[in-house]
């Protein structure tokens, strides 16, 4: 019970900061698409957001997604054209012929490339795990 307490702790530290397009904070570098269409970063469609999963069991709680480019938008990265010459990117009414483009990283799980945890998470996972060892779990 207490690895699944932390496992719904950190979907809903990963909730927030969709909610907030920030990490514990710090706020991401907004998208030039999310800016032009007055929406979040990282929500196009929502299927970043609501891929979003967990896993716990004894001695373990998992956050992840399944999501092919997950990864790219958490760490961040260059992006290359692989089967083409180029990659084509939207552009205000039309599209840009690149060979890459760089995708800054805009961490959105509650623990960073570093394996850290974001700020003010480590005081909420102890909290549960305050929680459940009171109630003798």
């Amino acid at each position: 019970p207490m690895m699944r307490g932390m496992a719904q702790e950190l979907e809903s530290l990963t909730k927030d900061n969709f909610a907030s397009e920030s990490w514990g904070g710090d706020k991401w570098p907004q998208s030039k698409a999310a800016a032009a269409n007055s929406r979040k970063t990282l929500y196009a469609t929502g299927e970043l957001h609501d891929s979003i999963s967990t896993q716990s069991g004894n001695g373990y709680a998992r956050i992840g997604s399944n999501i092919k480019y997950a990864a790219i938008h958490h760490f961040g990265g260059t992006v290359k054209a692989k089967n083409k010459p180029y990659l084509m990117i939207p552009v205000g009414d039309g599209f840009r012929k690149v060979k890459q483009v760089q995708i800054p990283a805009r961490p959105y799980l509650p623990l960073n490339a570093d394996g850290q945890l974001q700020p003010g998470g480590e005081n909420k996972l102890l909290q549960v795990a305050l929680d459940a060892l009171s109630k003798g779990v």
